[in-house]
């Protein structure tokens, strides 16, 4: 929007000021043709139309200056866009003081969506800083392996420092895709069972190189969910799980209330879990969350105090399983216990149930 010169401003009121001008001069041609028809003294009409026109001429003057100086108003507010619309001319008739309410509710709007649209890059920025970080570990962790004499001997630890790799760009992917999840659902019925079996063995590599013991048994039971984002929120659960348990087991249980077998009543019981739903438990013998974490462990970016100790955690991991659930239409939940371990509960159902870590022996 290029500034306008006096003399283009002028021609573009002028412009704007013709159906004024012609109703003028047909009320005018309508006077004086009256006169003439009835024979009607012309000098008291002409008189009218001098004293009328005059006036008229006032009144175009002080409405140009009026639309000048609105015009200078509405080039500063467009200028300053970006900080403030207070700029903007006084509306003389409601019409304009409706545009006013329509133009303060969509600068408002564009302000709320610019400060989103950089909270999120900041993050995004943070999120990316920290992950640089953390690739470059096991990259050179890797390049230290591959240099030592006899590097066949550490083909178990870079497996497991490849597998960070993957895991870490893998992650990155699902960051990025969750902004635009609802174009990348694909419901089905699922094996639930199949999805947490080759969850299990992607990271086989972890349980063996920690020496961590795996109970899980063959199960039953099928949900209607994306199989890749269901899989993805159960992966990094187990890893979660894997990362906090320097020794012990992990163990990963189905209860089915349509299936009310003796092991489900036995899992009901231990877990505390009375509603009808189906559920998947996965809980661990690791080291814990501290009470006050735990009604933030799902914040994107809280790491608490495992996640200070670790030194590598983002908080991304938990932040993106609790999104990705809310959007399947189903709910987590985790309760935990220092030194004893944690519990994670995946709900396939709109009830939910209660927890305790440290009763299923």
């Amino acid at each position: 929007m290029d500034q306008l010169s006096t003399g283009k401003l002028f021609a573009k009121w002028c412009k704007d000021q013709v159906k004024y001008l012609g109703h003028f001069l047909v009320f005018a041609t309508i006077f004086l043709i009256t006169t003439l028809q009835y024979k009607i003294d012309m000098e008291p009409i002409l008189y009218s139309l001098l004293i009328s026109t005059f006036l008229g001429c006032c009144w175009l003057i002080y409405n140009f200056i009026q639309y000048k100086d609105r015009y200078n108003a509405l080039y500063e507010t467009y200028l300053n866009m970006e900080t403030t619309v207070s700029t903007l001319p006084e509306p003389s008739n409601y019409i304009e003081e409706m545009y006013n309410v329509l133009l303060h509710d969509l600068y408002n709007n564009r302000s709320d969506l610019y400060t989103k649209m950089k909270k999120q890059e900041l993050e995004s920025k943070d999120y990316y800083t920290i992950w640089i970080h953390q690739i470059k570990t096991p990259i050179a962790a890797l390049y230290l392996l591959l240099q030592a004499e006899d590097s066949s001997k550490n083909t178990m630890l870079m497996k497991q420092e490849l597998f960070k790799v993957e895991q870490y760009a893998e992650m990155a992917l699902y960051y990025l895709r969750l902004q635009h999840m609802s174009f990348d659902i694909l419901l089905k019925e699922c094996n639930l069972y199949e999805i947490v079996k080759q969850s299990v063995k992607k990271y086989s590599i972890n349980f063996i190189g920690k020496k961590i013991s795996l109970n899980f048994e063959e199960f039953k039971g099928n949900v209607v969910s994306d199989e890749k984002w269901l899989g993805f929120v159960i992966e990094q659960i187990l890893s979660n799980c894997i990362k906090y348990t320097a020794k012990g087991s992990i163990s990963i249980d189905y209860i089915d209330s349509n299936h009310n077998t003796q092991i489900n009543d036995k899992l009901k019981h231990a877990y505390e879990i009375t509603s009808s739903d189906s559920v998947l438990c996965i809980s661990d013998t690791g080291i814990g969350i501290k009470e006050e974490d735990l009604p933030r462990i799902f914040e994107k970016g809280f790491t608490g105090y495992n996640g200070r100790m670790d030194k590598k955690s983002t908080g991304i991991g938990l932040y993106l399983c609790k999104q990705v659930i809310i959007k399947l239409g189903f709910d987590i939940r985790v309760t935990s216990e220092v030194g004893k371990g944690t519990m994670f509960q995946i709900y396939f159902g709109k009830q939910k149930g209660k927890a305790k870590v440290g009763e299923l022996d």
